[in-house]
């Protein structure tokens, strides 16, 4: 990094969270359009329906119109914005704490005299799986809303809907007839509900109560609200090492080589948004499979809740899709974290050297 906290120096955490939720306010409702199409691109694998970006805006648009985009983002704001928060305050104060030779009282004492590479990418995974339990409920209830039809929509009656354009529109189920789930998405003219006909599908209801409505019957709160931990898990071990080693590394070789390069800029932001761009680039095709995963757990609705295994998902796409099944969305998601990446770490240490305030001296 740029610039480091001094031993006389410490963080006003209240400025620090004010100004991270203002700066970070932003970008989530910027890019969430996007998230949308790459959450519908992945629920539809295995079938022939659009998965282009193109195809799916279009498609949305047709549907729900540009409020469609924006469903769940309220959910995914709340997680995103804390997440982000705790992540980056747990990170910072840890490498305080580790360049400062005091390590050592939080068991990371080995990593004192380690490169910045290592210990930023070291650093940087362990505050990511503190706050990944965090942000599983928030994904689950912000993936569902995207893939799920209109709740007002929802409440009309099926000669209603059928008396309409006959736009095809997806529905994302899961049918088991073994051991190992079988995952389909198949196209019809009826929302994507439980029931129509169902009299909890009132729309005052719903708001009340859209967890409920998200929630399959059988499935218990806390097992519906943390489906695809594991996967969740996997992806965040397998994209932030990758991330903060090749930001770090990045950048580091960039300033190595300014002179070499006399005719590129040679500021401070110019080299940090160049290496989060090759950051979130590398960070995004290593962790691409088990985001995959993830979100086809986390938005299953039917059958074979009691069966959904990252493995077993796995397995499935695989069998279904091949190889390349594993990676759809993944345009989708660099358009998110690409350009999110690549000024992150900038604004990162800009909040933090906006909260940074001097410890008052003690009187004897």
């Amino acid at each position: 990094m740029n610039s480091r906290i001094e031993r006389d120096q410490t963080i006003d955490f209240k400025r620090y969270y004010l100004y991270g939720f203002i700066i970070n306010l932003i970008p989530i409702y910027v890019f969430y359009p996007i998230r949308t199409i790459k959450t519908i691109q992945q629920s539809n694998i295995g079938t022939s329906s659009a998965t282009t970006m193109g195809k799916v805006f279009t498609e949305r648009i047709k549907a729900e119109g540009v409020r469609g985009f924006f469903k769940g983002v309220g959910v995914y704001g709340l997680g995103s914005i804390s997440g982000r928060l705790v992540h980056f305050s747990t990170y910072d104060a840890l490498r305080d704490m580790v360049h400062k030779g005091k390590g050592s009282s939080v068991g990371l004492g080995w990593l004192e005299n380690r490169s910045h590479s290592t210990i930023n990418a070291l650093l940087g995974t362990l505050s990511a799986v503190i706050t990944s339990s965090f942000m599983i409920p928030f994904d689950v209830i912000s993936q569902q809303l995207q893939v799920a039809k209109s709740p007002l929509l929802a409440s009309n009656n099926v000669t209603q809907i059928n008396n309409t354009s006959p736009t095809l529109k997806r529905a994302i189920s899961t049918a088991t007839t073994s051991n190992q789930p079988t995952y389909i998405v198949t196209s019809h003219n009826t929302p994507l509900t439980h029931n129509v006909s169902d009299s909890h599908l009132h729309p005052v209801s719903l708001r009340n109560n859209f967890i409920t409505r998200l929630k399959p019957k059988d499935v218990p709160l806390h097992r519906f609200l943390y489906r695809g931990w594991a996967a969740g898990l996997l992806n965040t071990i397998s994209f932030f090492p990758a991330y903060f080693f090749t930001y770090t590394y990045t950048l580091e070789t960039l300033q190595e080589n300014q002179h070499r390069s006399p005719f590129l800029p040679t500021s401070y932001i110019f080299l940090s948004v160049s290496a989060g761009v090759m950051a979130g680039a590398t960070a995004t095709f290593t962790s691409a499979p088990f985001d995959v995963v993830k979100t086809r757990i986390q938005i299953a609705r039917e059958a074979g809740q009691k069966e959904l295994r990252w493995w077993n998902m796995a397995a499935s796409i695989v069998k279904t899709e091949g190889v390349k099944g594993l990676f759809v969305g993944m345009s989708a998601r660099m358009w998110v974290i690409v350009p999110l990446g690549s000024l992150n770490f900038w604004v990162f240490e800009k909040v933090r050297d906006w909260s940074v305030v001097k410890i008052p001296l003690k009187v004897e």
